[in-house]
């Protein structure tokens, strides 16, 4: 399946050499994705200047159920929903990445 992540110029370009996401100092403690493209560019264009791209992750279905929290953080602009991935699962959810790409630039 497809999850989607909006993410700011430093984190798009560790991303895209480490083949992996991780956690900076100072950054958020979980890492959120929605589950729609549409929703999440929603997002990255209103919610914060911040973000400069949004990424695709693909992933096993199954691990994703077994790993992430799909506890929407904002039902009204996520319909879909969202996932969030806590640190302690997040070697677990970078080893079964099947593809990260590239979906938008602002």
């Amino acid at each position: 399946m497809s999850i989607y992540r909006a993410v700011g110029e430093h984190e798009l370009q560790s991303i895209f050499k480490t083949k992996q996401f991780s956690f900076w100092p100072r950054s958020a403690e979980v890492k959120y994705f929605g589950l729609n493209f549409e929703e999440t560019l929603q997002f990255a264009n209103k919610a914060y200047y911040e973000y400069v791209a949004v990424v695709e992750v693909r992933l096993s279905k199954a691990i994703l159920n077994k790993i992430g929290d799909f506890t929407c953080v904002d039902a009204f602009l996520f319909k879909h929903g969202t996932v969030e991935i806590q640190p302690e699962v997040l070697n677990e959810f970078n080893n079964s990445i099947v593809e990260i790409r590239h979906r938008d630039w602002r």
